[in-house]
């Protein structure tokens, strides 16, 4: 347990523990922690994960070998723009690590009973980090400014995006999405983006 935990430290765990016992012996979390915010890592799904990435780096660089061949033979230009893509993409995996997070509902968590639904058995090597409390909300990718704001309940999605200059030619505006603190992804057509909701 790391971060906004009254006792935070390693603590051994008997079978069949769940989070909701160890943060209790732990003290619970501050009065300055942002529950909303907490990241619960885990080595099984950090190993899971880096197995997907690794395949999907090779089956990249098989679907480039075979646009490469197809564009060669066809001297076609969709194939090498193609191509182009899973160039951009391909680098973005040679320096994708896989985290092992596991999203929860820490608050939700810490106010029912403890091996409630939002329970977690814990397993060897399970982290916590309980962060302060954050107040602002960072808008990066196609926008006219890569920048942070601070948090106000009555801006939508949409006017942080406009506080930000806009987006760009190149964005995409149907792909929008918001990370929200826990790790959860939020779409364009969820209430978010057309009301404040943190």
């Amino acid at each position: 347990l790391l971060g906004e935990v009254k006792f935070p430290g390693t603590y051994p765990i008997t079978r069949g523990e769940t989070l909701h016992h160890v943060l209790a012996r732990a003290g619970g979390l501050t009065s300055y922690a942002f529950p909303q915010g907490s990241v619960f890592l885990r080595d099984e799904l950090r190993e899971r994960e880096q197995r997907q990435i690794d395949m999907l780096r090779e089956r990249t660089r098989s679907d480039m070998a075979t646009m490469a061949l197809r564009a060669a033979a066809a001297n076609q230009s969709g194939a090498v723009q193609a191509m182009s893509a899973s160039e951009s993409l391909l680098d973005q995996l040679q320096t994708a690590e896989a985290v092992g997070r596991l999203v929860i509902d820490l608050p939700g968590l810490m106010v029912a009973e403890a091996g409630s639904k939002n329970d977690i058995v814990l397993r060897n090597g399970d982290r916590l980090l309980g962060p302060k409390l954050k107040q602002e909300v960072t808008v990066i990718g196609e926008v006219q400014t890569n920048t942070s704001h601070l948090y106000s309940a009555s801006l939508s999605a949409g006017d942080y995006i406009s506080l930000s200059g806009g987006t760009t030619q190149k964005a995409d505006r149907g792909r929008t999405y918001v990370v929200r603190a826990d790790g959860s992804v939020v779409q364009k057509n969820s209430s978010w983006f057309s009301c404040g909701q943190g």
